[in-house]
């Protein structure tokens, strides 16, 4: 979220020469509300089959949004001007919260100098280009690193690891290791809350049970 990214746009008209085309680009929620502020330009004018950049900027809101441009304008011929038939092109994005990774490293011998080294962090078997990061270690060997990962991550298990950028000429416990985490509540820890609960009310109702007075309703009469 509130990140920015370009999307490139295009008008084509082959059937006509002396056309002039503006344009009005928003963008919306799922609900259809427009978001202020989140082109630049928002407003211009484009010429027939040449790309224009837009730049966007995603929403603090996570969610489903839809960059919308709507193409007007009018054409000549014969002398004639004619409006054209206004065009609208939609394009689907979403704004997601980054998830941040970090973890651990140390060094054998603390005093290598490690000015300059970078690793990149792999996600799910996928290098992340953008990832690069250098890192200073404390006097006595050890340091972190993290990378904020922005990407629409399904549900469950994903795995990170480091990798070194320089051939991994250095000694650092903390490379190549795997970690797991998880997106959503594929954890499984609503489950065991739910069961530890079921559990405990199952205990609850054994003991009330077990507790339970028994009616004392008398002696059977006898007959005679």
């Amino acid at each position: 979220v509130e990140e920015e990214a370009e999307f490139t746009i295009i008008y084509t008209d082959s059937e006509h020469s002396d056309i002039d085309i503006s344009y009005n680009a928003k963008v919306v929620d799922s609900k259809g509300k427009t978001i202020s502020n989140a082109v630049d330009p928002s407003t211009g004018t484009v010429d027939s089959g040449v790309f224009n950049t837009l730049i966007v900027t995603a929403p603090k809101d996570a969610g489903s949004y839809t960059l919308e441009v709507t193409y007007t304008g009018t054409y000549t011929e014969d002398g004639t001007e004619t409006e054209i038939e206004e065009i609208t092109d939609k394009f689907a994005f979403k704004a997601v919260n980054p998830i941040t990774l970090s973890t651990s490293i140390s060094l054998k011998d603390p005093n290598v100098d490690l000015s300059g080294y970078g690793v990149y962090f792999w996600v799910d078997g996928e290098k992340m280009d953008d990832s690069y990061k250098t890192f200073n270690v404390s006097s006595d060997g050890t340091g972190s690193v993290s990378y904020d990962w922005i990407a629409d991550a399904a549900s469950g298990k994903h795995t990170f690891w480091l990798e070194s950028a320089n051939g991994g000429v250095v000694d650092i416990e903390g490379l190549d290791e795997k970690h797991d985490f998880y997106v959503g509540d594929n954890d499984y820890t609503v489950y065991i809350v739910l069961v530890v609960l079921f559990v405990i009310l199952a205990i609850i109702l054994l003991v009330w049970v077990y507790r339970k007075p028994v009616k004392n309703f008398g002696k059977p009469k006898s007959r005679r």
